[in-house]
């Protein structure tokens, strides 16, 4: 993964957009994406973090673990 760019915004949230790739066990790859990780603070700590695709927030797990099927 690398950072392509870092936002920090009033709020106390920082959005770091990433490229990500993953590959399984064999070296396939599973995803190769860029997306957006979100982190919120509270008392100079990471109490929450998010993955953005797009203008779609991801719950849980990524795309590349959720189960879908991607298209390689």
């Amino acid at each position: 993964m690398s950072v392509l760019e870092v936002k920090n915004r009033e709020s106390g949230v920082t959005d770091v957009k990433v490229h990500q790739l993953v590959k399984d066990l064999n070296g396939n790859i599973l995803s190769d994406t860029e997306l957006w990780h979100v982190y919120s603070f509270t008392d100079g700590r990471i109490y929450r973090m998010e993955i953005k695709e797009g203008e779609d927030t991801l719950e849980g797990a990524s795309i590349a673990f959720s189960g879908a099927k991607h298209a390689t």
